[in-house]
């Protein structure tokens, strides 16, 4: 498994109207900030939580990797962003890579 980062998920105004997830991991579509959400340009973000977002509160505390071995592992080092794709209001978190 790819080494987990530490990061910082922002939620979307709609997601915490929606309520924001109960579960404990996700596995959503991102992309690097300033990339331009195309269906074949994101990569499977994985999300670990120590306690759900809906829990946490808005912004929430998260260990993400890549999915697939192919993806740009090296670029998730502290200062970049990514936007997350939010299933339930197809809207976009902001996930900030801490370490």
């Amino acid at each position: 498994m790819p080494r987990e980062h530490q990061a910082r998920i922002t939620w979307s105004a709609a997601q915490v109207a929606h309520g924001l997830p109960a579960n404990a991991q996700t596995i959503d579509p991102s992309w690097f900030a300033g990339d331009t959400p195309q269906p074949i340009d994101g990569w499977s973000l994985i999300c670990r939580f120590e306690s759900p977002p809906s829990d946490q509160g808005n912004p929430s505390a998260a260990h993400v990797c890549f999915y697939v071995p192919e993806a740009p592992h090296e670029r998730l080092k502290p200062g970049i962003s990514l936007r997350l794709f939010e299933c339930a209001t197809q809207a976009y978190a902001t996930v900030d890579i801490l370490d």
